[in-house]
């Protein structure tokens, strides 16, 4: 129960950290996603796809 509630606490502190910024928060989620993936697969042609789209997402 104790690490839900972790996760949940630092969702929240991402949310206000980004207001704060003026960041999307659903681009820095899903960097983060991609990071896990890494991680996981070990593949990091992925992350930097990844990256690429959500800059080019962001800049149109």
């Amino acid at each position: 129960m104790k690490i839900k509630e972790t996760r949940i606490n630092q969702n929240e502190r991402l949310k206000i950290i980004c207001e704060l910024k003026e960041v999307d928060y659903s681009s820095m989620e899903a960097l983060l996603e991609s990071v896990k993936t890494k991680k996981l697969f070990k593949r990091n042609n992925y992350h930097q796809q990844k990256i690429n789209d959500v800059i080019e997402k962001s800049i149109k």
